[in-house]
């Protein structure tokens, strides 16, 4: 769709050239009465491409009256009743203001629609913005306690248990490493240390810009680490 394009209202009557854009996907649409109407361009169907070199059609010459007979006598050839200056120009008048009443009733209801259009994609914006927000203000609770992630621990050692429970942390990390902000609490238990230990040297080792900390004691004694992503 490009400046020069013909194009027909796709919910309307009519049509026009495209002489400008807008930003928001608005198109200035030349009407036949020389208004520029703006126009949602989902809303317009082009029907002519001619980029930036559209001309409108030559005017149809009119029909010359025979030489040997006067303007009166053609006008009543053609069945056109004469009538006085003052008439028809009273005439003319009225017929543009109709139009010109019409146009702007039109003009006035587009204009709605391209408001109702904005503010309708305001709204889902601020919605998906504090989607976003109520995403990392939630805090993302891990059980890594043995029973919570295994289906039974029959055959497996501590350290398998422990290197399982590591692989849990690292995934849920590299999950969710790129919502800045977001916190996580890793409940570990309080036990020998052991696991808090191995979380904080992964930390340490593989997450160093993210921050850490105990989590809540009212909520879960010693046994959880809080980490917050950055």
């Amino acid at each position: 769709m490009n400046i020069g394009d013909k194009v027909r209202f796709l919910n309307d009557v009519g049509g026009g050239v495209i002489k400008g854009f807008k930003p928001g996907g608005i198109a200035l649409v030349e009407d036949e009465d020389g208004f520029d109407i703006p126009c949602l361009q989902d809303d317009l169907v082009v029907i002519d491409t001619n980029e930036y070199n559209f001309e409108k059609p030559a005017a149809k010459p009119k029909e010359a009256a025979p030489q040997s007979v006067n303007g009166q006598e053609y006008l009543a050839s053609k069945g056109v009743a004469r009538k006085s200056d003052d008439e028809e120009v009273d005439e003319n008048l009225e017929a543009r203001v109709v139009r010109l009443e019409m146009r702007i009733h039109k003009l006035e209801e587009r204009l709605e629609r391209l408001e109702g259009a904005k503010n309708l994609k305001d709204r889902e914006k601020a919605l998906n913005r504090q989607n976003r927000n109520n995403a990392k203000n939630e805090v993302l609770e891990v059980d890594l306690h043995a029973h919570e992630i295994l289906e039974t621990t029959r055959g497996m050692q501590p350290r398998d248990i422990k290197d399982y429970q590591i692989g849990v942390f690292t995934r849920t990390m590299d999950a969710n490493i790129r919502e800045k902000g977001k916190k996580i609490v890793f409940i570990h238990g309080k036990g020998e240390g052991v696991l808090r230990k191995a979380i904080i040297d992964t930390l340490k080792d593989k997450y160093k810009s993210c921050e850490w900390q105990d989590a809540s004691f009212q909520q879960y004694g010693f046994g959880a680490t809080m980490v917050i992503i950055h």
